[in-house]
């Protein structure tokens, strides 16, 4: 197996992992304005809130999946391959029986969807058909996560930038199909994504089996004693999701509970274009981390340090100006974009938008410092300071709602 970390490399992992990520942009600038004005705005907040409360699981997931590839790829760059095995046999069992918890609460939670949020007559058995899928969705996601390692060991996110395209394609393809002959529904969006959920499942068993042909299957190597350093690791990588949870995760919960439908559905629309840069941001900066790995155990401090500034400085210079291009025109935008809607709710929404997309400039610019924490696996004290903001950030939005006439605006004040 051969690791590339020079630039040119990782240059092309850049590139590709951005035009992957314009494929899935335009998917929903073109999507999701024909939903809106088919279903209205308050349909298609559920979209989104069902997204929200199934990524509460990654809580559990990233006990174990958040930190697995970085043990992986340090057994790879030693080559104990006897080792790396082990480390990705546990990974598929507990990722079998996390997969099984998540079905379970999925078959309790959707029949019961209308006692515990607040859902319109008309659209209960939509929005529960919509759940359904999406929980299907995110246990193929699950039981996959042991084949995504490989592009991630091999520093190869170029390869997973043109499977990301694929899964986009396939998706895509599947909306136009829904949009043209049949009756608009929201749930199917969450059709579209299980589809391309599973022909990313199989393009990765597919760059496993080609990158990185030491890691075979053989439960018989999965152990107590690799689950449990992966889970002693991964546990600070939880703590930190729950910070992901309380500054961004429970937006919509909040606002349907304590706001209203509406509100909900002009927030979840405001979210998209700021999700998508978060999103972004994310894969472009975990581009840089396998190479940070292997700076850190095999070449010299002042390399390693060099490396990290140069990430930087590449990330501050892809996403600055864009994120306040997008501030300055995002009424014109949301305009262009949501034209069904009228001149308060896109205003609305443009607002809601730039305050939103205003968080994505701060983590741009110290995404790959963050990596830091995961290369050198030192996870406690950065994991416990991010749950400490999403328990401020909450406590904040509720003081805000009950004392000011913010409304709405409470919660992306907060967040950001």
């Amino acid at each position: 197996m051969q690791i590339r970390t020079d630039n040119r490399q990782t240059a092309k992992n850049i590139i590709v992992t951005i035009l992957a990520f314009v494929a899935q942009f335009s998917i929903s600038f073109v999507v999701s304005p024909i939903i809106v004005s088919n279903v209205g705005v308050t349909a298609y907040g559920f979209v989104g809130i069902a997204n929200d409360i199934v990524s509460y699981g990654t809580l559990i997931t990233a006990v174990f999946n958040s930190v697995a590839a970085r043990f992986i790829a340090k057994a790879f760059y030693e080559k104990k391959y006897e080792e790396a095995n082990g480390y990705y046999n546990s990974l598929i069992v507990v990722n079998f029986y996390i997969a099984l918890f998540v079905g379970i609460i999925g078959a309790i939670l959707v029949p019961n969807l209308a006692r515990l949020i607040s859902i319109p007559e008309e659209l209960i058995v939509d929005v529960q058909i919509t759940f359904a899928l999406i929980f299907g969705t995110y246990i193929i996601t699950i039981l996959s996560l042991a084949y995504t390692t490989a592009t991630f060991v091999t520093n190869r996110s170029d390869l997973a930038g043109m499977r990301n395209f694929a899964s986009q394609l396939v998706r895509l393809l599947l909306l136009v199909v829904f949009i043209i002959f049949i009756d608009i529904k929201i749930y199917w969006v969450a059709v579209a994504s299980m589809a391309g959920e599973i022909t990313l499942t199989c393009m990765n068993v597919g760059l496993t089996k080609k990158l990185t042909p030491e890691l075979k299957i053989d439960l018989r190597k999965a152990s107590k004693e690799y689950a449990y350093i992966l889970a002693s690791s991964g546990i600070w990588m939880s703590v930190g999701h729950i910070s992901n949870l309380l500054n961004r995760g429970l937006n919509l919960l909040i606002a349907n509970q304590n706001i209203g439908s509406r509100e909900m559905g002009l927030l979840s629309i405001a979210q998209v274009i700021p999700g998508q840069v978060i999103n972004i941001v994310g894969t472009v900066g975990t581009v840089f981390t396998p190479v940070l790995i292997s700076y850190y155990f095999n070449k010299t401090k002042s390399e390693l340090l060099d490396k990290i500034k140069s990430s930087i400085n590449t990330m501050v210079c892809l996403f600055a100006v864009p994120i306040i291009g997008y501030i300055i025109y995002s009424y014109d935008f949301i305009k262009l974009w949501q034209n069904s809607l009228s001149h308060s709710e896109v205003a609305t929404i443009a607002l809601l938008s730039s305050i939103f997309i205003a968080q994505s400039f701060f983590d741009a610019t110290a995404y790959t410092l963050g990596q830091l924490s995961v290369v050198t696996n030192k996870l406690k004290i950065p994991m416990c300071f991010n749950a400490l903001t999403g328990v401020v950030n909450i406590a904040l939005i509720f003081v805000l709602i009950k004392f000011t006439d913010l409304g709405v605006f409470a919660i992306p004040i907060s967040n950001t």
